[in-house]
């Protein structure tokens, strides 16, 4: 989805930062973690669209509401990390993240595609070598 795409593109080494700094995780983990962690959060936003507030993405309850709904402990396995560190990333990232996508004003838009998806596997198939581009 060029949507999610242009933000890790443009953001990702903010993003790759956060989860060196505030996460605690090497290089190489931040970027295997990136992408999936995008689709884990888009999945999750996909399902509780409903539920946030698109005024002001980033806001605390917004977060909490997408962090409820990631399987943490399947995202951290899949990037080969502890649930922990899975976590940590997560929790560093989403602000951010949700953030870039509310300065894009178009979050809403965005919510309804993916609501409209039926296959999220499809829909992040661009982001998979993601993590290269901050290497």
């Amino acid at each position: 989805m060029d949507f999610i795409n242009d933000i890790l593109e443009q953001k990702g080494g903010d993003l790759i930062a956060a989860l060196t700094a505030r996460a605690g995780l090497g290089q190489e983990q931040a970027e295997a973690f990136l992408p999936e962690a995008g689709k884990s959060v888009m999945a999750a936003m996909a399902a509780k669209a409903d539920e946030l507030d698109m005024s002001d993405l980033s806001s605390a309850s917004n977060v909490g509401t997408v962090l409820q709904n990631v399987d943490v402990a399947s995202l951290a396995a899949r990037t080969g990390l502890t649930a922990e560190q899975g976590s940590n990333g997560l929790s560093a990232m989403l602000p951010m993240l949700l953030g870039f996508i509310g300065e894009r004003g178009d979050a809403s838009s965005l919510l309804g595609m993916l609501k409209q998806a039926g296959d999220l596997g499809d829909v992040f198939g661009g982001l998979e070598g993601l993590g290269k581009l901050f290497g």
